[in-house]
Formats: C-alpha cells, structure tokens, sequence
C-alpha cells in the first residue's frame, strides 16, 4: 500500500453540484489516507454548492473554499480548466507529491486513493492515472467505455515530475486527452484501473444535451484533435449501440465531417496530432493482430 507520508493536494472546479457534492465530500473526508489540502473552486454556482462546502469547510480546515466570479454560462474544456487553476494559486501545502483534479458528482470507497497512490509507489513511470467511472442502473454497476492507457478526466490523479514536465494542463477543449497524449510524449505511462471504482453519478457529458450539443459537438472536436477519419469511423460505429440507440455514434460521424467540410481550426498542435495518430494506427494493428 502507498506510503502514509505521501502528500496529495485535491482540487474540485465545482458549478451548481449541490445534488452530488455532498456524495463526493464524505467519500473524500473517509479516505484511509486523507489530502494535505482540498481546495473546491465555487465556480459562479447558483444553487446551494457554496452552503454545502461550507459546512465542511467549517469542521475540516484542511477543506478550503475558493469563489470565482459566475461567467453565466457553460464554458466546455477551458472552463474547468481555469477553474482549477483558481484552486492551484490557494494551495499552500507546496510540498505535494500527487496533483488530484477530481468532480463532484463522484463517490468511492475509503480505500480508493491509497490504492491508487499504490500504484504509482510500484511503477516509477506511471505519470497520470485514475480510476474507472461505473454508472449505478438497479442493482448493477455499469462501466462506462475506457481505454486502458485513458485515464478519466474526472478524477486524474497526476505525479509532480509527471505535471512539471507537461507544463500543466492547458485550458482548451479536449484538454484531459492533451494531458494524457503530452504525458506519453514525455515518456510517462498512464493509466486506467479498471478495478478501482468511481461511482459516476451523472454520466460523462450529461451536461449537454441533444444531437448537436453532445455528440454532433464530439465529432466536430474530434477532427479539430487531430483524429482520422478511418479511426472516427470506427469510433461511431462502436458507440451505435450507446444511448441514444444509431444517434450517438451517428452524430460523432456527422459532426467530424461537418468540421472537416468547414476545415475548422485545429486544437491540438501538430506534433501533438502526429502523435495521436501514430498512437491510433498502433492501437488498430493491435486490435487487428489480437483478432486474427
């Protein structure tokens, strides 16, 4: 198990959460090893976010609370980012080992980050990594889709050498798969443990909603990451089958060809793009070869 000494710093960007935050609260403060710091950046929330952390902030003082001004309304990518940002500048344990950039409409069990940080005491290149989101229907946890080497943007847990050498994370759309490409292109592993389990309490994307506000948007963002169009392709027919049946998977064809036809501006820059696709082509001849 990881070492007790080890100090991890959290930071929640928080917006109109008060019917998950608690959740992710009392998972945090029953954690067998606690953070040296939680920062929870109030970002403009309307609902009763900043009364809810307050009541922890009042019992737990290594639990802090930081406002920032309400932008009125949802900045995709960017917006979290700055918001975590705004939670870095009010950390004052500087000696942390471990960054967590984590949501709050997650719970976990107690022992879920001494067995991450185990991982990383066992493995010297493991940079970047986090757990597995499960969505709760019934009786049944259902994973959500995830790659291995993908941690989730919703809890990434990223080692000091590992975030120093990136330069950080940049405040873009697409930036928990940036974090995750500059990571590999520095010489870092990442990962996701499937067997460490994130109850995801809103599914990813839950926030938007409609053919071109979630999936239609992904396929534009797709194309602007640098994907090719064979591996997008591939990518929506495998989600044919999530919710919304045909639609999802093709709304993200649509939305990759839409961006395509209007060449819409890059996000990611090239070498990161080479990168990328370098990476999918391995990935596919992987596939190809295991199922031969």
């Amino acid at each position: 198990m990881s070492n007790a000494t080890t100090k991890y710093v959290i930071i929640s960007p928080v917006r109109n959460e008060e019917k998950f935050l608690e959740g992710t609260l009392e998972s945090v403060i029953h954690q067998r090893i606690l953070p040296a710091e939680y920062i929870l950046v109030n970002d403009g929330s309307t609902d009763r976010t900043p009364e809810i952390i307050d009541k922890y902030t009042q019992k737990y003082p290594w639990i802090k609370r930081v406002d920032i001004k309400d932008r009125g309304y949802y900045l995709p990518g960017a917006g979290v980012v700055n918001a975590f940002y705004a939670g870095l500048q009010k950390v004052t344990v500087q000696d942390w080992d471990y960054l967590v950039k984590l949501d709050c409409d997650l719970s976990f069990e107690s022992d879920y980050f001494e067995r991450l940080l185990a991982e990383f005491d066992q493995n010297p290149k493991l940079g970047l990594a986090s757990g597995c989101t499960y969505i709760q229907r019934a009786e049944s946890l259902i994973q959500e889709k995830a790659q291995e080497d993908h941690p989730w943007g919703a809890s990434k847990v990223y080692k000091r050498a590992c975030y120093d050498q990136m330069g950080g994370i940049k405040a873009i759309p697409g930036w928990d798969l940036a974090d995750v490409l500059s990571a590999q292109m520095h010489g870092w592993q990442t990962r996701c443990f499937f067997d460490l389990v994130l109850i995801h309490h809103r599914p990813t994307g839950g926030r938007r909603s409609g053919l071109t506000g979630g999936f239609f948007l992904h396929g534009r963002n797709l194309y602007r990451f640098g994907y090719s169009f064979l591996y997008t392709f591939l990518k929506g027919i495998y989600r044919l089958t999530d919710r919304p049946v045909f639609l999802a998977g093709a709304g993200i064809i649509a939305g990759y060809l839409f961006a395509f036809l209007k060449r819409e501006e890059f996000i990611f820059e090239k070498d990161m793009r080479r990168f990328l696709r370098k990476k999918h082509r391995r990935d596919l001849l992987k596939k190809m070869t295991f199922n031969m």
